[in-house]
């Protein structure tokens, strides 16, 4: 602003001196640069001017960027959502002969981090009870083991207290199902016969032994088959990923016995939406 009212000054009194050619002459000079320096000062006000309405703009922009980024996160959140009911709704269709089925979200994990517990969004009033098995789309989850007016809690099997009786779906192989904390988010089969011969690939399912669990409940498969001569045991990895578990289901009633001996069509379903 000072650059600006100093060369309309100096403006004003050089145009005073326009009458004679020696006058023009020696002011000359002096006159183009006072018209110089107004040129740039213009531009410079200019500049200012357009840099401030960039700035503006600039900020409309990223505030809408963030909102377009914003609402594209609530959309893949959707479509997760989404494609997971779809999975569950495909597991209640497929199992609607054998099992009535209560929804509900898991809501937190329980703070004791010596076992593997999650919280539910159902209690009594919901007609949830102890010993309820949970299941998601893929396989077996667990079972409830308290419940709360609204919420309850589900021991996960991957809970060394969560064992399940298992057997091994070719070749009818009966074991037990437990957790390892050798193997984070993996399972183990133990107690398997002298002469058991389990192989990589071959799918784990509830056998129904023990009076909790129902028999047919995938629950995953070998992956490594360890015979240290005295004891041998299976690795599992579980059909369930219960680190992104997010919904789940109660299996409120058994109608009728799923047939271990004849539920191939079930199990691959299962491992496709897994």
């Amino acid at each position: 602003m000072g650059i600006a009212v100093f060369c309309i000054a100096l403006a004003q009194v050089t145009a005073r001196f326009t009458g004679g050619i020696v006058i023009n002459e020696l002011l000359a000079p002096v006159q183009s640069g006072v018209m110089q320096v107004w040129y740039k000062a213009g531009e410079v006000l200019d500049g200012i001017g357009s840099s401030r309405q960039l700035s503006a703009e600039n900020k409309i922009l990223r505030e809408q960027l963030e909102q377009l980024s914003q609402e594209n996160t609530r959309l893949r959140e959707y479509l997760y959502e989404n494609q997971r009911l779809l999975n569950l709704l495909d597991f209640k269709e497929r199992y609607a002969d054998h099992f009535n089925l209560m929804g509900a979200r898991v809501i937190s994990r329980a703070p004791n981090t010596l076992s593997d517990i999650v919280v539910i969004d159902r209690g009594s009033q919901d007609g949830v009870k102890k010993h309820m098995v949970a299941v998601s789309s893929a396989g077996l989850v667990g079972q409830v083991i308290a419940v709360g007016p609204n919420t309850s809690q589900v021991l996960l099997i991957l809970d060394r207290e969560g064992a399940v009786a298992a057997l091994v779906q070719d070749t009818r192989t009966p074991g037990i199902v437990e957790g390892t904390s050798d193997d984070i988010g993996m399972l183990r089969m133990v107690s398997l016969p002298y002469d058991a011969r389990p192989v990589e690939g071959q799918v784990v399912i509830t056998s129904g032994m023990g009076g909790i669990f129902p028999p047919g409940l995938p629950i995953g498969k070998i992956t490594k088959v360890e015979d240290s001569g005295v004891s041998k045991h299976a690795i599992i990895d579980p059909f369930v990923d219960f680190d992104r578990l997010e919904e789940l289901y109660l299996i409120t009633e058994v109608l009728e016995p799923i047939d271990i001996f004849d539920d191939k069509e079930n199990l691959e379903s299962t491992e496709e939406a897994d």
